[in-house]
């Protein structure tokens, strides 16, 4: 099972951390869908919006390299933190900063048997910021599809597996204003104490429900 998450519903989270209105989001994102994500204004903006210091933007979850030939691009909604920089996919949205944050209240992985799903959210009730990568991509119809990739690291109970990066809360600011050769030391492992791990037990040929129980 891919990942998929939950974004965040309470609004006060978007206002408090970025001053930012967040639009309505589908219950459950999955690979391929679209999400919302927060980044730096990009630079070709003009007037107040350049000077803002966080935008909000929608894109589909799954980035869409410069290269493309159509959106619908493969294998690019996990990127992994210790080869981004040197990856085909990816290392163009890296050298040029394209960090962002997406702010889910859960994330949904695969569980420890065929039929079971690992529902993973913050300890204190918090959003998971999680850390990614987006891109710009023009269409051959010249219409400019924005993208993201959340990024990866090794697990830290097993090395086989791969956990979603999750950002100190303290860390938000820094990794989306910082110059690219400190990208990498915001890509870290979270305290799996700070973290609640439930495991759903379901039949694996049905979807997730639209919103799951809370843990």
């Amino acid at each position: 099972m891919p990942i998929q998450y939950e974004p965040a519903r309470d609004q006060r989270h978007y206002a408090a951390h970025f001053g930012l209105a967040c639009p309505v989001q589908a219950p459950l994102v999955r690979p391929g869908g679209q999400g919302l994500f927060i980044r730096r204004p990009r630079a070709d903006r003009e007037g107040s919006a350049a000077a803002a210091r966080f935008e909000i933007a929608p894109g589909r979850w799954g980035l869409i390299p410069l290269f493309a030939k159509e959106r619908e691009y493969p294998f690019t909604f996990e990127a992994r933190g210790e080869s981004a920089a040197s990856e085909r996919n990816f290392y163009q949205p890296w050298k040029r900063g394209h960090r962002c944050v997406i702010l889910a209240d859960a994330l949904f992985r695969r569980g420890d048997s065929e039929d079971s799903v690992a529902r993973v959210s913050r300890a204190d009730g918090q959003p998971l910021a999680m850390a990614g990568l987006w891109n710009g991509w023009r269409s051959p119809e010249g219409e400019c599809v924005e993208s993201f990739a959340l990024l990866t690291l090794p697990a830290l109970d097993q090395r086989e597996l791969r956990w979603v990066v999750f950002l100190r809360e303290a860390w938000i600011d820094d990794w989306l204003h910082c110059p690219v050769e400190e990208t990498a030391a915001y890509l870290r492992p979270y305290a799996l104490d700070k973290l609640v791990r439930r495991t759903i037990v379901r039949d694996p040929s049905i979807p997730l429900p639209e919103r799951a129980p809370a843990a």
